[in-house]
């Protein structure tokens, strides 16, 4: 979904101070423990790959979207852009997403954040009202 003022409504957002800077989607939806998204790193620099799976988890999400694309226009940076480092995630409070979502949807909470992750194999938007907790977890087959 286009974000015309990207860089202006949303800041950079840092889950645990040990993230990665680049990752692929493994999972995301709903399981036993609340909205869950699995992020296996993906930096095409392998000596900053990290091992370690890291594992978000929401207890309750308003609405999301996961758009199967690896680019979005909006995202183009430069040196001139704030923050133009290699990066997945993101939040904002006044995105336009959450303004059409709220105009459309009542029952919104006025604390609610849009969540992007921006993952090498596709994107996510997350709406909530709450920060997920993040964990780290050691790739292996039984995580899949």
């Amino acid at each position: 979904m286009l974000e015309h003022q990207f860089w202006e409504n949303f800041r950079k957002w840092v889950p645990h101070p040990e993230v990665d800077e680049v990752y692929d989607v493994e999972e995301i939806g709903f399981q036993e423990d609340g909205f869950v998204v699995l992020l296996r790193p993906d930096h095409f620099q392998e000596e900053k790959r990290s091992e370690r799976v890291l594992r978000l988890v929401w207890d309750r999400v308003i609405s999301y979207t996961v758009t199967d694309e690896s680019y979005r226009p909006e995202l183009w940076v430069s040196e001139k852009t704030p923050d133009w480092a290699l990066w997945a995630f993101y939040v904002s409070e006044p995105s336009d997403h959450l303004t059409r979502f709220r105009e459309e949807n009542y029952l919104v909470p006025e604390d609610t954040h849009h969540f992007f992750i921006c993952g090498t194999n596709l994107m996510a938007d997350i709406l909530s009202d709450e920060y997920p907790t993040a964990t780290f977890l050691k790739w292996g087959p039984e995580i899949r």
